[in-house]
């Protein structure tokens, strides 16, 4: 009897450990905000100059929008998004020569090619159904634009 109670002791606590049971809040002072989890064991931060790293159940949500600069964004679309064949781009970027890079979610590039305006587009049917990103940048200008396209089967 009493290693059977031991041992569903030992199964309790097992499956508690990987939890935790606190109780929690947050305070709001004008552009100060403090969360706290109480229960947490051990809660360590690491930090240099530039990177503040902590571990714990807890982590706080940071959201921070870059800048985006008008001119030296490309006026294209890319068409059709989902696709099965291929991607057309269209807008009111002048002629030239434009560079293409198609690259995986894995960041691996599966292609690049340099085009003028008026043969820009991707030929998608060697690829597999997923996600791509298809960067263009006009070559004397270096506006560019990343699309995500989504390549199906027909």
């Amino acid at each position: 009897m009493k290693y059977i109670l031991l041992f569903l002791f030992i199964i309790n606590f097992n499956a508690q450990s990987q939890q935790v049971i606190s109780s929690a809040g947050n305070v709001h002072s004008g552009n100060i905000k403090v969360n706290w989890t109480i229960g947490e064991g051990l809660v360590t931060t690491q930090s240099n100059a530039s990177i503040y790293i902590t571990q714990g159940f807890q982590q706080p949500l940071f959201i921070s929008e870059l800048p985006i600069d008008k001119e030296l964004t490309l006026e294209l679309i890319a068409y059709p998004n989902p696709t099965y064949d291929k991607v057309l781009f269209k807008g009111d970027d002048e002629e030239g020569m434009y560079y293409i890079r198609v690259v995986d979610k894995l960041g691996k590039i599966l292609h690049q090619s340099k085009l003028p305006r008026s043969e820009l587009q991707v030929e998608m049917t060697n690829y597999q159904n997923g996600t791509y990103l298809i960067e263009v940048i006009k070559e004397d200008s270096e506006k560019k634009k990343v699309f995500n396209v989504v390549k199906i089967s027909n």
